[in-house]
């Protein structure tokens, strides 16, 4: 049988998603666990994506098979990783489920919203939405293979001291969202005007290499499926609960010390 699971990870503590040999990574550690549960993977194993070194997930999607569906729970796997890792929902799949193949992808971005024009900044997330060549906001740009992509939805909001984008696409370019972070900064800072940034969207008549925002702001939100429904792992929901409350009581508390003093 070929199982699904979703998974949260804090990237930072990682040298990407992708498995990489030597150096710790989100697929290192889920391998690591699948070997000690004596489970086959290395022919089945799929996942939605990979995200960037210093990026996180929420809703990161593999899928695997397995013999029987009891040898490979959320709470057994989870016992095998480390604590950045957190399998919190799974669901039965077919045999041909490739979670690449996802409906859409939403990523979101967080940032301090100082000195930033968010009246400006929705103008250009919402020039994002449709289907655009994002050549210009794409890692090693013109070299061959197609940016073309359509944003289904794009929207950029104040939440306390923070900017948060969020942003649903069928699929992204590599470092295109950071990219775009980049960009939409840019334009709210008022260093770029939104008719630059709209230019940006065309790169047959303006080219144009972007520095992408830094990993630590993006999450991978959620990956979208049709007529797939995860169940939530109520055990595994709630060690996520509590990791993600002890890393906000932590850094929260240090930003808001520091913050109140250098302002």
């Amino acid at each position: 049988m070929r199982v699904a699971f979703k998974l949260a990870y804090l990237g930072n503590y990682f040298s990407g998603f992708q498995y990489q040999p030597n150096v710790p990574t989100v697929e290192g550690e889920i391998f690591k666990a699948f070997e000690s549960l004596e489970i086959d993977y290395k022919s089945s194993y799929k996942s939605a994506g990979r995200t960037d070194a210093g990026a996180h997930a929420f809703g990161q999607v593999i899928a695997v098979n397995c013999d029987s569906k009891l040898k490979l729970t959320p709470r057994k796997i989870n016992c095998l990783l480390p604590e950045y890792i957190t399998i919190w929902a799974w669901t039965r799949v077919g045999e041909d489920f490739n979670p690449r193949h996802a409906q859409s992808r939403i990523y979101s971005y967080a940032m301090l919203a100082k000195n930033l024009n968010i009246s400006v900044l929705r103008k250009g997330a919402k020039l994002l939405i449709g289907t655009h060549d994002f050549t210009n906001f794409t890692k090693k740009f013109g070299e061959g293979k197609s940016c073309i992509r359509t944003i289904k939805s794009a929207e950029a909001r104040l939440d306390g001291d923070f900017l948060l984008f969020e942003i649903e696409g069928s699929a992204f370019t590599w470092n295109m969202v950071r990219c775009i972070v980049s960009a939409l900064e840019a334009v709210g800072s008022g260093h770029r005007s939104i008719d630059w940034f709209e230019m940006m969207l065309d790169p047959d008549k303006h080219r144009e290499r972007i520095e992408p925002a830094p990993p630590y702001g993006l999450i991978l939100k959620e990956v979208k499926y049709s007529g797939i429904k995860f169940e939530v792992d109520d055990y595994a929901w709630r060690t996520l609960q509590k990791r993600v409350f002890n890393l906000i009581s932590f850094h929260g508390s240090i930003y808001r010390t520091f913050s109140g003093l250098i302002e």
